[in-house]
C-alpha cells in the first residue's frame, strides 16, 4: 500500500519552506486571497494574481493556489484543476533511460511486468498510453547519476480519489517489479 496516497500539498511542503520563497506562510497568503476574493476565482487566475500581484515565483505560486484550493474546501488533495484526479509513481531504476524506454516500448518486455495492453499514443521524451478505460497515461524518463533512471508513471483523468488510491497501490507494484526485471 502507497503512503499518504491522497497528501494534502501543506503536509508534502513545510510553511517555512513557502515563508522563505515567497515571503509569506500560508495563513497569511490565504488572508490575503480571501480579502482579494479568490475563492470564486478559479486555480488560474489565483496563481495568475500571486505571480503578477505579488510577483511569486510560478512555482510557488501553484504551490500556495493548491494549498488554498485544498484548505478552502475547492479542490480534494490529488485533484486537477479540471476536477479530475491524477496519480503519480516514480522509482529508480538501474539502468540508462533508454534501456528502460525499451521495457516499455517493446511488447515482450512490457508484458513480463505490465499485466494489461494500453494503446500507443506518442513516444518523444515521453511514452504516452490511452489505458484500457479511456484514461491517459504518461510515462517519463529522467536521468540519474551513474547511469541510473527515475521513471515516472502519471495516470490522468481519474474520476476521484478512491480510483487514484488504486492507482497508486497498482502502478507501485508494477514498478517494482519492473525495478526487479531491470536488475535481473
Amino acid at each position: 500500500m502507497v503512503k499518504d496516497p491522497l497528501r494534502r500539498q501543506a503536509d508534502a511542503i513545510g510553511d517555512r519552506a513557502v515563508v522563505e520563497r515567497t515571503g509569506r506562510g500560508r495563513a497569511e497568503w490565504f488572508e490575503l486571497l480571501d480579502a482579494a476574493g479568490a475563492r470564486t476565482w478559479g486555480h488560474t487566475a489565483i496563481a495568475r494574481w500571486l505571480t503578477t500581484e505579488h510577483e511569486v515565483d510560478g512555482w510557488w505560486a501553484q504551490s500556495v493556489t493548491v494549498a488554498y484550493e485544498q484548505a478552502r474546501g475547492l479542490r480534494a488533495p490529488g485533484q486537477r484543476p479540471d476536477g479530475t484526479f491524477e496519480a503519480s509513481v516514480s522509482r529508480a531504476m538501474d539502468a540508462t533511460p533508454e534501456a528502460c524506454q525499451a521495457w516499455f516500448l517493446e511488447e515482450e518486455r512490457l508484458a513480463r511486468w505490465l499485466d494489461v495492453v494500453p494503446e500507443l499514443r506518442g513516444v518523444s521524451r515521453t511514452i504516452r498510453w490511452t489505458w484500457t478505460d479511456g484514461t491517459r497515461v504518461t510515462v517519463s524518463f529522467q536521468p540519474l547519476p551513474q547511469g541510473r533512471t527515475r521513471v515516472t508513471v502519471t495516470h490522468h483523468g481519474l474520476p476521484d480519489g478512491e480510483a487514484l488510491v488504486g492507482l497508486k497501490d497498482s502502478w507501485s507494484a508494477r514498478l517494482d517489479a519492473l525495478r526487479e526485471l531491470i536488475a535481473g
